[in-house]
Order: C-alpha cells, then sequence, then structure tokens
C-alpha cells in the first residue's frame, strides 16, 4: 500500500529492552502507557460474547486505541474489522496491516479521497459515511476507472448535528445517489450519537437515547420504502449497547472504550439489571520525582499526560487508597496524602487509570502490553495525531 510509513516498522521504543525481563514492567522509563493483556482479553471475550448473544456483528471503533496491533487482535475476537473516526486514523491503520476499515465520519479533503481510493484499488476493504451530495461527487472522480465498488453507508444525524443528513428526505436522497453511482455500492446506514454515552444513569441514557432511536427508526422506514432497504445498519458504542440489543435497529455495532475503560465510563450503568461487565485494561504508570514537601508528592505525568476534558485521573492500588490526584502543570502531577498515609520514595511507581481513554492515548507513542510485572510486548500508537 501507499503513502504514509508503517512506523511499527521502523520505531523502537525507549523500553524496548526490558521486553520479556521478569518484573521489566516495575523499571520502564516513565511515564508509560500499561496495558494488562489478561483485562484486554478478558474484555474482548466478554464484548464478542455479548455481540453474539445479541446476534450483532461487531464493528468496533479503532479511535479508541490508534493500534494496528489491537485492531487486529479485535478482528481476532471475531470482529468485521474496525470503524475510524478519520482519514488519517485509517490510512494509518492500513499501512499497519488492518484488511479492513469503516471511516465513521465523512471524508471532505481532496487529498484524502486521492488516498483512500489507491487503498482501496490496492486491496484495501474500506468501507466510507456519505451526508452530503458533494462527496459522490468527489468519490466518483478519484474512484473514476476502479474495478472494485467502494461499499458506502449514508450517515444519519439522529440528534448531535455533527455529522449526518438532517432529515429524512435527504438520507434516501443520498442513498438514492450512492445506489446510482457506478463507482459505489449502497451498503446501508449509520447513525451515532456520542452525546448519550455518558450518561451515568440508565433510565436516564435510556431516555434521551430512546427519542434518537425513533428518529433512526422512521429513517430506515424510510429507507425500505423507497426500495432502498439497509443490509448494514452501524452505529451504537459501548454506554448505548444494552439499549441498542433491546431496540434492534442495528446490525453491528461500533462499541470502542469497552476494551480499556476509564474514569468516565467505569462510572457508568451500562446495564440495567447487572454491574459493568468489563475490566479497567488500561493505565499511566508513572514515577514520583519529588518528595520535598509536606503531605504530597510530585509525578512525572500532567497535562501532557492525561487528557482533560474530563475528570482527573484516579490513583490505583491499596497503597493508594486515601491519596487523591491533582495536575500540577505540563509535565506534573501531585499526590495529596490522606490522613496517615505514608510518603511515597524518591522514584517509586505510581499508577493511575485514565480519566478519558481516546484523547490520553492520543498523546502516547505506544502501549506497554503487560501480563503481570512482564511485559510481553510494546504497541506503538500507529494513527495518534490529528491529521
Amino acid at each position: 500500500m501507499s503513502g504514509q510509513r508503517d512506523r511499527s516498522k521502523t520505531w523502537r521504543p525507549i523500553n524496548a529492552d526490558l521486553i520479556g525481563v521478569p518484573g521489566g514492567a516495575l523499571r520502564v522509563t516513565t511515564p508509560a502507557l500499561m496495558l494488562d493483556l489478561p483485562a484486554l482479553r478478558a474484555n474482548l471475550a466478554t464484548m464478542t460474547k455479548l455481540c453474539a448473544d445479541a446476534g450483532f456483528n461487531m464493528r468496533p471503533h479503532a479511535k479508541t486505541h490508534k493500534s494496528s496491533d489491537l485492531a487486529k487482535l479485535q478482528i481476532e475476537y471475531g470482529a468485521l474489522g474496525v470503524c475510524c473516526a478519520t482519514p488519517h486514523e485509517a490510512i494509518a491503520l492500513a499501512h499497519g496491516g488492518v484488511p479492513s476499515i469503516h471511516i465513521t465520519t465523512p471524508v471532505v479533503q481532496p487529498r484524502h479521497f486521492e488516498e483512500l481510493a489507491r487503498l482501496h484499488n490496492d486491496g484495501l476493504s474500506l468501507m466510507v459515511a456519505i451526508d452530503h451530495p458533494a462527496q459522490l461527487a468527489q468519490w466518483q472522480k478519484v474512484l473514476d476507472g476502479s474495478a472494485r465498488k467502494l461499499p458506502m453507508l449514508v450517515d444519519i444525524d439522529i440528534g448531535m448535528k455533527r455529522t449526518g443528513v438532517a432529515t429524512v428526505a435527504d438520507a434516501v436522497a443520498i442513498a438514492k445517489g450512492i445506489a446510482a453511482l457506478a463507482q459505489a455500492s449502497y451498503a446501508g446506514a449509520q447513525a451515532y450519537s456520542g452525546m448519550v454515552q455518558h450518561i451515568n444513569d440508565y433510565a436516564e441514557r435510556r431516555k434521551v437515547y430512546g427519542a434518537q432511536l425513533d428518529r433512526l427508526a422512521e429513517t430506515l422506514e424510510a429507507l425500505v420504502a423507497a426500495g432502498l432497504k439497509p443490509a448494514i445498519v452501524s452505529g451504537g458504542g459501548t454506554g448505548t449497547f444494552a439499549i441498542d440489543v433491546e431496540r434492534t435497529l442495528y446490525t453491528e455495532v461500533q462499541v470502542g472504550s469497552y476494551v480499556f475503560m476509564d474514569v468516565e465510563y467505569n462510572a457508568v450503568q451500562f446495564f440495567a439489571d447487572r454491574p459493568n461487565p468489563y475490566e479497567t485494561s488500561l493505565y499511566l504508570r508513572t514515577s514520583v520525582v519529588n518528595t520535598n514537601a509536606d503531605g504530597q508528592v510530585s509525578i512525572n505525568a500532567g497535562f501532557k499526560s492525561f487528557a482533560t476534558d474530563g475528570p482527573l485521573a484516579l490513583l490505583m492500588g491499596e497503597a493508594q487508597r486515601g491519596n487523591t490526584f491533582a495536575l500540577y502543570g505540563d509535565e506534573f502531577g501531585r499526590v495529596v496524602l490522606g490522613a496517615g498515609a505514608a510518603k511515597p520514595a524518591l522514584g517509586s511507581p505510581i499508577d493511575l487509570i485514565t480519566p478519558h481513554c481516546d484523547p490520553t492515548v492520543n498523546l502516547h507513542d505506544c502501549f506497554h502490553v503487560v501480563e503481570n510485572d512482564t511485559i510481553v510486548d510494546i504497541w506503538p500508537v500507529v494513527a495518534r495525531g490529528t491529521l
């Protein structure tokens, strides 16, 4: 495949010499993003079973991890492929060997159209979302002469007003435009609502999201009436999974954060009648860098290590019970010690659950994949960035 360099083949992480060394996870140069492999595999197995029981196909969202290694592991666990939020992510994962990718955001930039068309013609199993006639004209231009049809979904706005067609009539018109395009195949519809995923209370989330799904149901009925029954209806997420099972509108789900969990998602009531089934597999290992002040220590992780669009990171482990974390600058955090707490030693490790996993991952170069205290592999975050 042409274009972007595969970083996974050219890049060597600073802690690579510790791979396979017993106890190496305790010797890492920090801050280091750690990924608990047994917990990760448990989450993958849990979601695979939940989808199988519900009759859903899995197309998990790689915007969460931006890792070609993890994307391929998700496919091993039964996913059809993965979703990407941006062309940049899709291009990076394709060059990392991920064979099947759906881009959930409609493409608008000419250079993205060109590179994605090249990847499609080179054999990538690509699917895209459409919410404007101008996108069809661009795809027609770059796919002229292509021997393969590009699957397309009409993107439906069900309440966020971020992307997607605004009306039922627009959805039918876009679907007709896809069906008429010689270079495309009309594959169905997509609808996603990120705004409801983090409504913590299940009943409140069901109420708000239910109204949005009513809008989706109306649009799907109109597509069927127009002779454009969607073979694929893609959407949903980790936070809405149980409601999506109840409503049965989707054929496949774009779950993402279930692989890692974070402070935000650990507070969400995923199911009305059972506890959260996912484990926290992702955390940041930091080091104590100053112990001189009374009642606190400084650690080497601040604004450059954690997303700041949500709650603060939470300290992990029994030794940190009663202590609290606070941001302390670009490179520093502060652990405020609880009453009677022992002060950690200079250089000792401190682990924290990430506040919002997706943008936190985007700040780091790699995952240190650990089993017990051994680093078994290091996976590059190949799709980090904003392009």
